[in-house]
C-alpha cells in the first residue's frame, strides 16, 4: 500500500525568493559612475545617471509588487504539484529578463524601442503570473477557506495591468510619454497587495 506525500510549497518559495534576490542585486550594478569625476562634474554625473536611477526605481517597484504578490498566493496555496514547479519556472525566467529590459532603457530613455521592449517584459511577468494563479485556480490548489471570488478580482486586475502594458508598448512608437505612465500607474496599481479573503464559514 502506497502512502501519497503531498509536494509542500516551501522549496518553490525559497527557490524563487533566492532568484529574485539575485535578479535585483543584478540590476543595481548598472547604476554606476565609470570614470573619475572632478567636484565640478560631480552633479553633471548624478544627473546623466538619472534615467538609470528611475528605471531602476521601477523595475524595483514591479519586482517588489511581483515578490510580495508572490509570497501572498503561496501562502495561500496548500500543496504543489508537478506543473506549478513550471508555471513558477516560467514566471521566473521573466522575471531574469527585467534587469536587461532595465539596461536597454536607462541608457536609451528616448528610444521608442527601448520603452516597447521594457513594456513587453513587464507584459509577459504579467501574463506568466496570470497563468500561475489561474493554474492555481483551475486545480484546487487553495485552501479550502479561500475565497475564489477574491481570486477572480485579483485576475480581472491583472487582465487591467496587461492591457496597461500592452497600450504602453503600443504607444511608445507615437510618443514614449504616455508609456512612462502606462508603467508608472500599474506599480501604484498593484502598491497595496490584496487582503487574503476567506469564505464566511458562518451558518
Amino acid at each position: 500500500m502506497s502512502t501519497h506525500f503531498p509536494i509542500t510549497t516551501s522549496r518553490i518559495e525559497a527557490f524563487s525568493d533566492g532568484v529574485i534576490a539575485i535578479i535585483i542585486t543584478v540590476m543595481v550594478f548598472d547604476l554606476k559612475i565609470t570614470e573619475a569625476i572632478s567636484e565640478d562634474d560631480f552633479w553633471k554625473a548624478i544627473v546623466n545617471l538619472l534615467p538609470k536611477l528611475l528605471s531602476y526605481v521601477v523595475s524595483f517597484l514591479v519586482l517588489a509588487i511581483l515578490w510580495v504578490n508572490h509570497h501572498q498566493l503561496f501562502h495561500q496555496i496548500k500543496h504543489s504539484d508537478g506543473a506549478l514547479l513550471w508555471y513558477n519556472l516560467h514566471l521566473l525566467f521573466w522575471m531574469s529578463l527585467i534587469p536587461f529590459a532595465t539596461s536597454l532603457i536607462g541608457a536609451n530613455p528616448g528610444l521608442w524601442h527601448a520603452t516597447a521592449f521594457y513594456s513587453l517584459i513587464f507584459l509577459f511577468n504579467s501574463w506568466a503570473f496570470a497563468l500561475l494563479r489561474k493554474y492555481v485556480n483551475r486545480k484546487e490548489l487553495l485552501h479550502e477557506s479561500i475565497s475564489l471570488e477574491a481570486q477572480r478580482k485579483i485576475l480581472r486586475k491583472n487582465r487591467l495591468a496587461l492591457g496597461m502594458y500592452l497600450g504602453a508598448a503600443l504607444l511608445s512608437p507615437i510618443s514614449i510619454y504616455p508609456s512612462f505612465v502606462l508603467l508608472l500607474l500599474v506599480p501604484a496599481m498593484y502598491f497595496i497587495p490584496e487582503k487574503i479573503t476567506t469564505k464566511n464559514t458562518n451558518p
